[in-house]
């Protein structure tokens, strides 16, 4: 009897592997059930056209890159397309590049800026009330949209649900990395499954502004970037919280139709991505305390499998230590399988399954230590101000 006791004692230890693998298999459900965005009609004449917006910062040579890419962008007959590109102040000879590129390119649009704080969004701000269309589709300079990217987003954009119109007001994309440091490339394909998962499942709460859709119309109905404008971040997350706070359509676009796909250049180096992440954890403050304390609990799972596996590996329990060791596997295995089926679709490559094993452990760390440290800093905003080319 004692015996049965003891493991079901240690049968609680099991809860944290439990949660997390019914989290997971929630979200893979989800993902599975969005139709795909070609099935979306296609709007009147009247609506078909759209503005795709860039904006760039001493950041020249990815925008080079990024160029063909952005400006490849291909719509059917009929659209009426604007390429519209905000300098932000750039003193790398962007400026120059840019006039020359105008002067081949009727469709394009350049408008210079002047940069008055850290961050893009004044640069986004100005784009967005300058944008010829009503219809925005945003990315960064340093993604590689594939050719049928814009339209396929632009498309998922309907009429806002205020006047009665179908399809989504804010379209959520992916833009996971191509190659740079392990580490990175990880934490980005675990930050987007939570987010799209969250998304599909009809409760999303953040973006990302390197893949992303909305109307000017409705940016102006949510006072555009007033209600954070202390904060260099959250022109995409906040900006998705807000929509989804007033009630508004805010859902994926999955990248099914090949060719409507984007990728984002990597960072020369992990501590440079690492610094940009700190600078979006900042903005975790400002969300829904509903999605603080998701993304708390979620953030806190993983760490307790471990431990709980330590404690039945170290014998620390009566009785029953192989429960949460086996508790260990289980979600390690479907964790595996969610990443990898994510990362097929939506990334187009599979996740490498022994890359979760140990670098999970170290994304851990470094989250604890970039939340901590963003939390004992006087300035709440000072990770903003890293000199980075998109800062």
């Amino acid at each position: 009897m004692a015996g049965l006791l003891d493991i079901g004692a240690a049968s609680w230890t099991a809860i944290p592997a439990a949660v997390r693998v019914l989290w997971d298999l929630r979200w893979h459900r989800a993902l599975k059930r969005i139709r795909p965005c070609d099935g979306n009609p296609q709007p009147p004449p009247a609506d078909a056209a759209v503005t795709l917006v860039l904006c760039t910062h001493n950041d020249l040579a990815a925008l080079q890159q990024c160029w063909p890419h952005w400006m490849g962008q291909q719509f059917p007959t009929g659209w009426q397309v604007e390429w519209l590109v905000v300098d932000d102040g750039s003193s790398d000879g962007t400026a120059q590049w840019l006039a020359q590129q105008a002067a081949q390119h009727p469709r394009l649009t350049v408008l210079q800026h002047e940069k008055t704080a850290p961050g893009k969004k004044g640069a986004l701000a100005a784009g967005i009330r300058n944008a010829r269309f009503d219809r925005l589709v945003l990315t960064d300079a340093d993604c590689l949209p594939e050719p049928h990217w814009a339209h396929h987003m632009a498309c998922a954009l309907g009429s806002l649900a205020a006047e009665g119109g179908d399809g989504l007001d804010v379209v959520l994309g992916t833009c996971l990395p191509q190659d740079g440091p392990r580490i990175l490339q990880f934490d980005a394909l675990r930050v987007a499954l939570q987010y799209a998962g969250e998304a599909a499942a009809g409760q999303a709460y953040m973006g990302v502004g390197r893949s992303l859709a909305y109307r000017g119309s409705l940016w102006e109905k949510l006072g555009g970037f007033a209600g954070h404008t202390a904060l260099v971040g959250g022109d995409d997350d906040l900006f998705v919280q807000c929509a989804t706070t007033e009630g508004y359509r805010v859902g994926l676009c999955p990248p099914r139709r090949k060719g409507a796909g984007t990728v984002a250049l990597p960072a020369a180096h992990w501590r440079e991505g690492w610094q940009r992440k700190r600078r979006h954890l900042s903005t975790a403050p400002r969300y829904r305390r509903r999605d603080q304390l998701k993304l708390g609990v979620d953030a806190a799972l993983d760490p307790l499998i471990v431990l709980t596996a330590l404690a039945g590996a170290l014998g620390l329990l009566h009785s029953g230590g192989w429960i949460p060791l086996s508790a260990l596997v289980l979600a390690m295995a479907v964790r595996s399988f969610t990443l990898s089926s994510f990362s097929r679709e939506w990334g187009r490559r599979s996740f490498p399954i022994g890359d979760g094993l140990f670098l999970g452990p170290i994304r851990w760390i470094l989250l604890a230590s970039a939340t901590l440290r963003n939390a004992f800093t006087s300035s709440p905003t000072w990770t903003q101000r890293a000199p980075t080319s998109r800062s």
